[in-house]
């Protein structure tokens, strides 16, 4: 079993400051109301041994999963990249979790290797602390790509087996991390449990049909089809059944847990705000999804949401001088790298030399 830290109390809790003139909000539970289930390839066979395809396998416990989520909570919204066997470009696959505005990614796959005969689950989630053997998995699921037209254009030059298309990807940043390892790590327990499984343990890897999803998002290695013990669990339809259940559990502890620690703001309506307000801040992250763990950060502030056209920004230590704002900035910087000073004027983000302007005019 993987061993984990306990999930803290209420670890996202996002409320604006009350300071004069400033955005006021309400925090309200948010609930866990759509999620994108991912059965990887279609189209192509994907890992094979004798009449068992990855592709059916994968589709198979990926429907059933989705009737057990339905079934247990009728108005969860269930998106899937595929429902028959069809091709999917790895790049899509993301995306229509994204337009779904879909709050977990489950892809799910079958393992394979060429050469020896291991054996187990694993799952994956995006990020940089990759080994030689998560390295192995991922040349072999962006693989896929090959069977995309213009695949060199369409991922800006990746190439799946070339070392120095990986290292290139070293300047990613994975925000939903900690929410992603928090389920890999429920997924994992329960499959190994159910099925008595080797437990090869919660991975990072650089996978494109997670760095696509903005959103908390794993991959499912369920066991190796190239393992003569673990075929016997992927071919059977009673072994995938276990396998769906297992995840489901999962699912329903992270679901549980991910409402009781996450809290979003509320916005008050327009009419509500008084007067022109500069305010300063110390911006933490970014996203194109909204974000509602920051434990990864371990921040003792609290953060702050504002939300743009395409993406969310987070922010802490709001104030009203720009002085202030640059030590606040130093003394987060030990936690957060790359923070970074911002300005809003009435809760819209202005250039900071502007801020500046109408905060020295305001001091005549």
């Amino acid at each position: 079993m993987i061993n984990r830290g306990k999930v803290p109390g209420l670890i996202a809790i996002l409320v604006f400051f009350c300071f004069p003139g400033s955005l006021r909000g309400q925090a309200v539970v948010e609930k866990l109301s759509c999620i994108c289930i991912d059965p990887g390839h279609g189209g192509v066979p994907g890992a094979v041994n004798g009449k068992v395809m990855e592709k059916d396998v994968v589709l198979d416990i990926s429907l059933k999963l989705g009737a057990m989520i339905q079934r247990a909570y009728p108005n969860m919204k269930i998106v899937y990249t595929r429902t028959k066997d069809a091709p999917v470009d790895l790049k899509e696959r993301g995306a229509i979790a994204n337009r779904a505005k879909a709050q977990l990614f489950i892809s799910i796959h079958a393992n394979s290797h060429e050469t020896a005969p291991p054996q187990g689950t694993e799952v994956f989630v995006l990020g940089l602390d990759w080994t030689e053997a998560s390295l192995e998995v991922a040349m072999r699921e962006n693989s896929a790509i090959y069977y995309e037209a213009d695949y060199s254009v369409k991922y800006s030059g990746f190439t799946p087996d070339d070392m120095e298309s990986y290292i290139l990807y070293n300047h990613l940043q994975n925000t939903f991390l900690s929410n992603s390892t928090e389920f890999a790590g429920h997924v994992h327990d329960e499959i190994v449990k159910a099925l008595g499984t080797t437990a090869r343990g919660i991975k990072q890897g650089l996978l494109i049909v997670l760095k696509e999803a903005a959103m908390p998002a794993v991959l499912i290695e369920t066991a190796f089809i190239s393992n003569v013990n673990d075929l016997k669990k992927l071919a059977s339809p009673a072994g995938r059944d276990k396998f769906a259940r297992a995840i489901f559990r999962a699912f329903v502890t992270y679901k549980e847990e991910w409402e009781r620690n996450s809290v979003l703001i509320q916005n008050a309506p327009e009419e509500e705000e008084q007067g022109k307000s500069l305010v300063y801040a110390i911006q933490v992250v970014s996203a194109k999804g909204r974000i509602t763990n920051f434990k990864r950060f371990n921040l003792q502030d609290k953060v702050e949401e504002l939300r743009l056209e395409d993406r969310y920004c987070y922010y802490v230590r709001a104030c009203s001088s720009y002085n202030e704002a640059v030590r606040n900035q130093q003394d987060v910087r030990k936690k957060v790298k790359d923070c970074f000073v911002i300005a809003l004027l009435d809760g819209k983000p202005i250039p900071v030399s502007k801020a500046r302007q109408i905060e020295n005019e305001q001091k005549k």
